[in-house]
């Protein structure tokens, strides 16, 4: 996340909570932080090879509004790279 003054997209407030942690209650209640995933072999039967980095956000605390960040782009950057690489190589 930036290191200059945060300010809400929405409304214009500084009054931001900088790293606010996504949770999913799953079965039995049980927590499980928020995650996006991306696939670099989609089309496998089995063994897709999924990329999962944890998500972040920035409330705004006047209004609500709510910014989503991955942890670790790179990581989901190289896995799309990866995937879209083999999809070029597969239709020459």
């Amino acid at each position: 996340m930036p290191d200059t003054p945060l300010v809400c997209l929405r409304c214009g407030s500084d009054a931001i909570v900088p790293d606010a942690r996504l949770v999913d209650f799953g079965d039995g209640n049980a927590k499980r932080t928020l995650v996006v995933g991306l696939m670099r072999k989609p089309d496998a039967f089995l063994f897709k090879d999924e990329v999962r980095v944890p998500l972040r956000a920035q409330v705004c605390g006047d209004c609500g509004f709510t910014e989503l960040y991955a942890i670790e782009p790179g990581a989901l950057w190289n896995a799309h790279l990866d995937r879209s690489e083999r999809d070029w190589s597969r239709s020459r």
